[in-house]
């Protein structure tokens, strides 16, 4: 039973969807208007064409590097580069310039492309001309957003520096589970796991080697390895299933969760735990990186120049929602 307030809750439409329904609405009466040759509409739009047909100068494309937007273009651009070199890690001035220059290299191409590209010569020109822009104006706006909320990039290290004496020095040592789902790893990816696991420099600490098809192997390596050793009657629902049937029958303060295919590193627990002692933190993810090189880069021979799409995610997407409150 859903109580009332709830219920009425979940039936209001956010400001976005009214917003969008309402531009959505406008356009197709604008479209209407025009494919029905609305005098006024069709005036309008006949003038937007001539716009488009003749524009200022300053707005077309410059076609060679003497020219003078192109030139400042191609140098913005080695400016980026440039701070990207001098600063590998940047620090928040080199990153705000670096924005701001892609921010107005963004906004000239926005300004190109609305006002000499739009073919408005017929409503069905137009529908379809000015409903790709808006599908680019659409991704180009999600690329601004995450401009501007890389200015807001939190980076968690100094924190996790400044607590990590709590853990070193015993003031805060809670009981830590590991547990690792394991499904059908061969036997020299789980030893390496649970090696990894065993060398964390943290001593309260259990590892519980979950395995989904009751391999002998997989028993043998754990206890071979000082690891608890876990199956279930069925594996139901995967690794969620596998990691909803352990919890329960584990005493941990806290829990940790790694793939087969994990190989933490030694100060790992000295560098997470200690941020637990927020009462209001329930969850700390960390970045992963990976030791076999990404395969479209790998394809292209360019792994040592191409970041890698997980490393982008994790060092950079996440570290912006964590700094927009994410």
């Amino acid at each position: 039973m859903v109580a009332p307030t709830m219920r009425n809750r979940a039936l209001q439409p956010q400001l976005t969807t009214l917003v969008l329904l309402g531009i959505t609405a406008i356009a197709s009466v604008v479209a209407i208007a025009w494919f029905a040759g609305h005098g006024t509409t069709n005036q309008l739009f006949d003038r937007i064409h001539e716009l488009q047909s003749a524009p200022p100068m300053w707005v077309v494309a410059p076609k060679m590097l003497g020219e003078y937007f192109l030139f400042w273009t191609v140098a913005l651009m080695a400016t980026v580069l440039i701070i990207m070199r001098l600063f590998p890690r940047p620090t928040r001035w080199p990153r705000a310039v670096v924005i701001g220059i892609l921010g107005a290299l963004a906004i000239r191409y926005l300004t190109w492309r609305s006002l000499t590209t739009l073919n408005l010569s017929t409503p069905l020109n137009g529908v379809f001309s000015i409903g790709l822009f808006f599908l680019e104006l659409l991704l180009l706006s999600n690329g601004i957003i995450q401009l501007v909320l890389l200015l807001r990039s939190r980076d968690r290290r100094v924190q996790a520096d400044q607590l990590a004496p709590d853990i070193l020095e015993g003031r805060y040592r809670p009981s830590v589970d590991i547990l690792i789902p394991s499904y059908n790893e061969p036997e020299f990816i789980l030893r390496r796991t649970l090696i990894g696991c065993q060398a964390l420099n943290y001593d309260n600490k259990t590892i519980y080697l979950l395995d989904d098809t009751h391999r002998p192997w997989a028993k043998a390596l754990a206890e071979e390895l000082g690891c608890e050793y876990r199956t279930r009657p069925d594996n139901r629902h995967a690794k969620a299933g596998n990691l909803n049937y352990t919890i329960p029958r584990t005493n941990g303060e806290l829990i940790v969760v790694f793939d087969a295919d994990f190989i933490p590193t030694q100060d790992f627990l000295v560098r997470t735990v200690g941020f637990f002692q927020d009462p209001s933190v329930a969850l700390v993810q960390t970045p992963q990186s990976f030791y076999n090189p990404d395969p479209i880069a790998r394809n292209l021979g360019m792994e040592d120049v191409l970041t890698p799409e997980e490393e982008v995610f994790y060092r950079q997407i996440q570290r912006v929602r964590d700094g927009a409150g994410g």
